[in-house]
C-alpha cells in the first residue's frame, strides 16, 4: 500500500505530495485575508483548504482547515467518501496550530493529529 497525500488549496488548486512550504502556503492562504480586491464575500466562497492522506484502498483522512480557525478531521473508508470511519472531530485553532497538524497529516502522523483534535 502506498500513502498518498493531496493539499487542495483555499482557491481550489490541488497539489500532490506538498513540500512544507506548500503547507505554509496554503495554511498562511486561510488565514491572511488582506489581497487586494478580494471582498468578504470572496473569502466565504473560498473559506478553507483541504489535505487529504489515504491510500488507493484505504482509509483516508481529510484535515479541513477553515477560516476563523476551524478545523476539522474526517475519516473515510475510502477516497469515495461513503462509509464514515468516525464521526468528524472539530477545534478552534490558531495559524500555528494549523500548520502543526497539517504537516503531521502530511507526514502520516495520525497520533498527532488525534491528539491536537482531542480524538482517541
Amino acid at each position: 500500500m502506498t500513502n498518498w497525500c493531496i493539499a487542495t488549496g483555499r482557491y481550489g488548486a490541488d497539489t500532490r505530495s506538498p513540500t512544507d512550504n506548500d503547507l505554509v502556503r496554503l495554511v498562511r492562504e486561510v488565514f491572511d485575508e488582506s489581497l487586494p480586491g478580494m471582498t468578504e464575500e470572496d473569502y466565504i466562497e473560498h473559506g478553507s483548504m483541504h489535505l487529504r492522506l489515504g491510500t488507493d484502498d484505504g482509509p483516508m483522512y481529510v484535515l479541513t482547515i477553515a477560516r476563523g480557525g476551524q478545523l476539522t478531521l474526517e475519516q473515510w473508508s475510502d477516497q469515495d467518501y461513503e462509509d464514515e470511519l468516525a464521526p468528524a472531530a472539530y477545534v478552534q485553532a490558531d495559524e500555528n496550530k494549523a500548520l502543526q497538524l497539517a504537516r503531521a497529516l502530511a507526514s502520516g502522523d495520525l497520533a498527532a493529529v488525534k491528539h491536537g483534535l482531542g480524538v482517541e
